[in-house]
């Protein structure tokens, strides 16, 4: 059965050096998954690569202008999205018998329309399957990007560059 996805929220966990990905459906199922540094080093990459082929440029496109337009298509996805609450309560945790799944690895890969499928191989055998819309696929990106940082382990992920567009004062221009 495929449920559609309802909140994704990260954290970090100093004891095990990895972060933990919580995912809970609209039907009040949750799967917890850890993801290991080396890991997540990997996935961003083809995070990354999904992005670019998404934004809709040229492949001849300035990298400095990929990276501008990049970084506004994400500013605009994660707008409107709420990152300061918490993980709801009364999910069923479909891992509770296991504890959270170690991913070993995955595959990225971009399905029909703006569907980005994410389909991560854990310890064991299994694998755990997302199917991310773009403001989805820009939230996970952000969660990676924060809960990273906070953690301290140097990756320096970002979406495009910021610095490369600039926001004009005016506020009567309209985009």
């Amino acid at each position: 059965m495929t449920s559609a996805l309802h909140q994704i929220t990260m954290s970090f966990s100093a004891e095990e050096d990895r972060m933990l990905l919580r995912v809970g459906t609209t039907d009040k199922a949750e799967y917890q998954l850890w993801m290991p540094r080396r890991f997540i080093r990997v996935l961003w990459s083809a995070l990354i690569q999904v992005l670019e082929n998404k934004s809709g440029l040229k492949a001849d496109t300035r990298p400095t202008a990929k990276k501008a337009v990049m970084a506004m298509e994400h500013q605009e996805a994660v707008g409107s999205a709420n990152f300061s609450l918490g993980h709801e309560d009364g999910y069923q945790d479909m891992t509770s018998d296991s504890g959270p799944l170690l991913i070993v690895g995955g595959t990225v890969s971009q399905g029909n329309g703006n569907v980005t499928h994410l389909n991560l191989q854990v310890q064991g055998g299994g694998e755990v399957k997302l199917a991310l819309n773009q403001k989805l696929l820009h939230g996970l990106c952000k969660l990676l990007i924060e809960t990273t940082a906070k953690a301290g382990w140097d990756l320096d992920l970002a979406v495009g560059d910021a610095a490369g567009f600039v926001v004009p004062e005016d506020q009567t221009q309209v985009h």
